[in-house]
């Protein structure tokens, strides 16, 4: 095996690192969608239009004057599953004061699958399929979306107070209490 040639590893290995560091260095926001971490509380919440069960448009706009958990699932994760007596709760205990938006990643090829489980879980709330748009899914890779289910909880002027990733849902109910019920008193109250 012939010792690799000192003369091209340097320049070679110098722009190498070159590129990694100006990848690196990219800003949150000029990051294409599929890049981005997970969302954090203080940042914006991106809107979308995605398609519902019956296949009709439906945008969801953060900044629409009163709090929504955005939840992102599939049907064939048990945790998604467990989380869903939660959010029926939540959308029971709050009406129309609180927006809870359900956003499939299934897509539309695993509709039979989805239509059931919602129909015999009771779901009382929007459900949407999210969609491909290029290379991206319109509604999850903006909100940096790797694990299901995961749930973010934006206040009524569009800002992202809390998210809760795949176990962490467990503790939703309680936190959604308390964060939603510090907003609505204003407190502002952040996770």
């Amino acid at each position: 095996m012939a010792p690799f040639p000192a003369r091209i590893s340097a320049p070679f290995l110098a722009a190498v690192f070159l590129v990694a560091v100006a990848s690196a260095g990219a800003s949150r926001a000029g990051e294409p969608a599929s890049l981005r971490p997970l969302i954090r509380s203080g940042e914006k919440a991106p809107a979308f239009t995605l398609s519902d069960l019956k296949g009709k448009r439906v945008a969801y706009r953060p900044e629409g004057g009163k709090p929504s958990l955005v939840v992102f699932w599939s049907a064939f994760c048990p945790l998604c599953r467990e989380l869903t007596p939660s959010l029926n709760d939540i959308a029971r205990r709050y009406g129309s004061s609180v927006r809870i938006v359900s956003v499939n990643l299934d897509g539309k090829r695993f509709s039979n699958a989805v239509q059931s489980f919602v129909r015999e879980s009771g779901v009382s709330y929007p459900v949407l399929y999210d969609d491909i748009r290029g290379d991206l899914f319109i509604a999850s890779d903006p909100y940096g979306i790797e694990k299901t289910p995961t749930a973010v909880l934006v206040d009524a002027a569009g800002t992202v107070r809390a998210t809760f990733v795949a176990e962490g849902v467990r503790g939703l109910s309680s936190e959604f209490e308390r964060i939603v019920g510090g907003l609505k008193k204003g407190t502002g109250v952040k996770k």
